[in-house]
């Protein structure tokens, strides 16, 4: 754990030391006893708070990579195939010299082979970048080990001054999703009790940043299809084929009357003029799968289930047109519900198969951040990720 001063030992009075001087031995026993019990209380540091937290593991990372300004040229390159424990190559020493300067690999370790520490080092990169911890490094871990000592430094120096503009206390229960790292955390009195591996939109349809609070969740949710998504992917296929929105659990509506879409010339419309909203009914291949979290924002963003599980075992999760999909959704759930003390039953609102809003006793806070790099307080580790929305 890193080590970060956070106060001044005291100054003992030296009149109040004289005076002590001139007592009784006995009284001075019992005085010295107090004085090491006052110390002690003194000098216990205080517990910090997230940003002070944050702000000293910056701090302590920065002065070790402006330590490595005599950073030698390091040719890494994709080999173009994966190399494994237990291969050997010159490929292997390039990477080798990278994991020594950033502090992860012995410096007596520098031979040809992929030994076992070299795929010890390789996982503890990987974590520090946020990826797939196979011990292989593929393409992905390649884009971070090209890093110069340079961007480290820089990441550092931009996050830093992300985290001095956040408020200096927290709400103890809140969730923070930190889009960058595509992941969700959940906290109760300030600690991280689950964390959930999130899908965030598109560099051209970016997930905002912003602070609000989510004030009920919708069960069995119905989408309602942005037009942007209506007229670019589902008006070519209506074109060919009306059965498209049987097959999913769709209808079409026009100033709010549901139309008979087999009976709709579809040919005659384009991005310009289609007068259609498209809604998705409640079903297991909903796009919002089974629940939906609300909050006030002005981008009308909000998190959802998915069906696309598939998506979160990759390691750049930038896919939605902006709402943010969620690992586990259902977990989440019941974790909002647990906190709020609301009784609601999770299966009895599913098993109704329409739409149910349970609205929260108590709205919880969502702080959604954009952070290229950030302390994980479970890993003891400053991590940095990748600038998906080249914000940096």
């Amino acid at each position: 754990m890193f080590q970060c001063k956070t106060s001044e030992q005291p100054v003992v009075d030296r009149q109040e030391t004289a005076a002590i001087d001139t007592i009784q031995k006995d009284s001075i026993k019992v005085e010295t006893e107090i004085t090491k019990d006052t110390l002690t209380k003194d000098t216990t540091p205080p517990k910090l708070t997230p940003k002070q937290l944050q702000l000293c593991a910056f701090d302590e990372k920065m002065a070790f990579f402006r330590s490595l300004k005599n950073e030698q040229k390091i040719n890494l390159k994709y080999p173009g195939k994966l190399l494994r424990k237990g291969d050997s190559g010159i490929a292997v020493i390039p990477i080798k010299r990278k994991l020594q300067l950033l502090g992860l690999l012995k410096e007596d370790s520098l031979t040809i082979h992929f030994d076992s520490s070299m795929n010890t080092a390789i996982k503890k990169f990987q974590k520090m970048h946020n990826i797939r911890a196979d011990g292989i490094p593929g393409r992905n871990t390649f884009r971070f080990l090209s890093w110069p000592v340079n961007k480290y430094t820089q990441s550092l120096e931009k996050n830093r001054n992300r985290i001095a503009q956040q408020p200096d206390s927290l709400p103890a229960t809140r969730i923070e999703i930190n889009i960058p790292e595509y992941t969700l955390r959940f906290y109760e009195i300030d600690t991280v009790v689950q964390q959930f591996e999130v899908v965030v939109g598109k560099y051209k349809n970016q997930t905002p940043t912003l602070n609000s609070k989510i004030a009920y969740l919708v069960f069995n949710p119905c989408w309602t299809v942005p037009h942007s998504i209506a007229v670019k992917s589902i008006l070519p296929r209506l074109k060919r084929d009306t059965t498209f929105l049987d097959n999913r659990n769709m209808f079409i509506t026009e100033n709010g009357e549901r139309k008979n879409h087999h009976k709709i010339d579809f040919s005659q419309f384009n991005k310009s003029n289609f007068p259609y909203k498209i809604f998705q009914n409640a079903s297991p291949g909903n796009a919002l799968g089974q629940v939906k979290f609300m909050f006030e924002n002005s981008h009308l963003v909000y998190l959802h289930d998915t069906p696309s599980k598939y998506l979160f075992n990759k390691d750049f999760r930038t896919f939605s047109s902006g709402c943010i999909r969620v690992n586990h959704a259902m977990e989440l759930a019941k974790l909002i519900l647990n906190a709020d003390q609301n009784k609601a039953i999770i299966k009895n609102k599913l098993a109704k198969g329409y739409p149910v809003k349970v609205h929260l006793n108590e709205p919880i806070p969502i702080i959604i951040q954009y952070q290229t790099a950030r302390y994980n307080e479970q890993l003891d580790m400053v991590q940095f990720f990748y600038d998906c929305y080249g914000l940096d």
